[in-house]
């Protein structure tokens, strides 16, 4: 069988990012203590506004807190406390623009300050500007509360960038949702904070907005302070591009040995000649973990067979390295709320 190109670790997220989601667990009186233990999260580096954690890690937080929160449009509601800060540089930069315009263009360049979970993209149909927001996590559970986060935050924020005066003409056009239908009182919630028509059953997770909102004037415009933000973030983003080298290291290691069943914590290790301490020293130096790390390859090349062939799930589950096809079943439910049967029947391009 061809194998796929080296796999990645799904990114990482600001600090900031992550505390959006933990101010609403806080609120609705979810034990965030208990969760943070049982991810091995340390208050300290959820102080630090600088820091990043692994994308695998925030899924897996964003997957106990929705676990555990009654709210089934948790995500929905994080971007109530949506402010400059949650963007880290990027928020500072929008709120220094002149023009709404000015400052949705920002966002492509400088999105990685805020985490590479997923990307942005900026399309023009007639009069019409679609400003999408695809996610890379494979969990369909964390990834439908990742999207309802990522575009109400952007719409609160906007809100708050534009002049007072203008409010009512900024206004988006529509939603778009590739989501199911919810129930009727979800769809008010959706409609209540968007304040335009949300559809569902989508082909892409998107505000739609006349491109003549681009020319509104924003709030507190600073040409020179932009100039100077500027340049910082893209001080920042190029240290981003050099963080993650030993956990790619491993990952690609666990990838090339899964078949063999020497893809284990002290098999890797032993090929990069460090011992495991070392090795998971390393690692949480990058924000991250062997198991995380582990999941991810895993899941990757799981996902790249079930899409692209008919090999059958016994034979994937040996070559992901597990002893038996049950596991691997259980597994990959766990990880992305549905079974392998499921993901290709919804994925093939066989």
């Amino acid at each position: 069988m061809t194998h796929s190109k080296t796999l990645k670790p799904l990114g990482y997220a600001s600090i900031p990012a992550v505390n959006q989601y933990l101010q609403l667990a806080e609120e609705q009186n979810i034990n965030v203590s208990d969760i943070l233990k049982k991810l091995n999260m340390n208050h300290d580096l959820l102080a630090d506004n600088s820091k990043q954690i692994s994308g695998e890690l925030f899924q897996a937080l964003i997957f106990e807190l929705v676990g555990q929160s009654n709210d089934p449009l948790f995500g929905l509601h994080t971007a109530k406390f949506v402010q400059p800060g949650s963007y880290s540089v990027l928020g500072f930069i929008t709120m220094n623009c002149e023009t709404l315009g000015e400052a949705i263009t920002k966002i492509q360049p400088f999105e990685k300050l805020v985490g590479d979970m997923g990307t942005t993209e900026l399309t023009k149909k007639n009069s019409e500007l679609y400003i999408s927001w695809n996610c890379i996590f494979p969990n369909e559970i964390v990834k439908q509360h990742m999207i309802d986060n990522c575009l109400a935050s952007w719409f609160t924020f906007a809100q708050f960038l534009v002049d007072p005066k203008f409010k009512e003409n900024s206004l988006p056009k529509q939603v778009l949702l590739k989501r199911s239908m919810p129930t009727l009182e979800q769809e008010a919630q959706y409609q209540a904070l968007f304040k335009c028509p949300v559809l569902f059953n989508q082909i892409q997770d998107a505000i739609v907005f006349e491109q003549e909102l681009f020319n509104l004037p924003l709030n507190k415009g600073n040409k020179q302070i932009l100039s100077t933000l500027e340049e910082h973030a893209e001080q920042l983003i190029n240290k981003l591009g050099h963080t993650d080298d030993f956990s790619s290291k491993v990952s690609d290691l666990i990838e090339s040995n899964l078949q063999s069943g020497s893809y284990h914590q002290q098999n890797i290790a032993d090929l990069l000649k460090v011992s495991t301490k070392t090795m998971q020293r390393k690692l949480k130096s990058e924000h991250t973990q062997f198991q995380t790390l582990l999941d991810t390859v895993r899941l990757k090349k799981a996902q790249l067979v079930l899409a692209n062939s008919d090999l059958p799930l016994t034979q994937l589950s040996i070559e992901l390295g597990f002893c038996e096809s049950r596991s691997f079943y259980r597994w990959f439910q766990k990880l992305t709320g549905i079974t392998p049967g499921e993901y290709r029947q919804g994925n093939t391009n066989i």
